[in-house]
């Protein structure tokens, strides 16, 4: 990795305006603050009874808030450090909801969907500091499979109780996911672009992304992850 400007810049740091002093993109950086809040407020469905999850939506909050926090990084600076900092709370996020997924489906133990997520999340983090421009396909890379697992876990469950309503928070998040997506795709292709407006397509994306992250904390906290 060279100490220099982030990857986007030899293309297009989204559509928002990059200011040369203070804060390059206002809109895209604070509105990242959001997955904060998310992480926060994921802590307070904590339950008084030991579940596993009490382990799991602890780690799923930290890593929302590292997204946010990293997120305001990235958009601050447009850095190579910051989009580092930017991407691997992303992973992150995604490792935590692959191992969660893992031990709701009881193919492992929390122990060792533990330590293989951490070993994943190295090995991630070691390819976005050798290969940056790698780090979108590693994203989804990382993530599609824990969303899949978790649908399989939850219609299995829905299956069980003789309905699906079980995973509504799942599937509410899953929705705001696509769509933010959508805009993610809208404002960096240019078809959603004021590059000095403060409504930015991205930060849409930070904002629904973060009410994503809160409703698997939803969903998880209504059921035992273990069956």
């Amino acid at each position: 990795m060279h100490a220099d400007g982030a990857t986007c810049l030899t293309t297009r740091c989204f559509c928002e305006l990059v200011r040369p002093e203070g804060i390059a993109q206002p809109a895209n950086a604070w509105s990242s603050l959001a997955f904060v809040v998310a992480g926060v407020a994921a802590l307070v469905l904590l339950r008084p009874a030991t579940r596993p999850e009490r382990v799991l939506m602890p780690l799923l909050a930290v890593a929302l808030a590292a997204v946010g926090v990293g997120s305001f990084a990235f958009h601050a600076t447009l850095t190579l450090w910051g989009q580092f900092v930017d991407v691997l709370p992303m992973y992150a996020v995604g490792c935590v909801l692959l191992a969660g997924a893992l031990v709701r489906l009881g193919r492992v133990t929390p122990r060792r969907a533990a330590v293989g997520g951490v070993a994943l999340l190295v090995a991630l983090a070691v390819l976005l500091w050798v290969w940056p421009e790698s780090r979108r396909v590693l994203f989804a890379a990382v993530l599609l499979p824990g969303i899949v697992l978790e649908l399989v876990r939850a219609g299995r469950a829905g299956r069980g109780r003789g309905a699906g309503g079980g995973a509504r928070w799942l599937h509410v998040g899953l929705g705001l996911l696509v769509t933010a997506y959508l805009l993610w795709v809208l404002d960096q292709a240019g078809l959603w672009c004021d590059p000095g407006s403060p409504l930015q397509g991205h930060a849409a994306w930070h904002v629904l992304g973060a009410l994503a992250g809160w409703c698997l904390a939803r969903h998880w906290s209504g059921r035992r992850l273990v069956p």
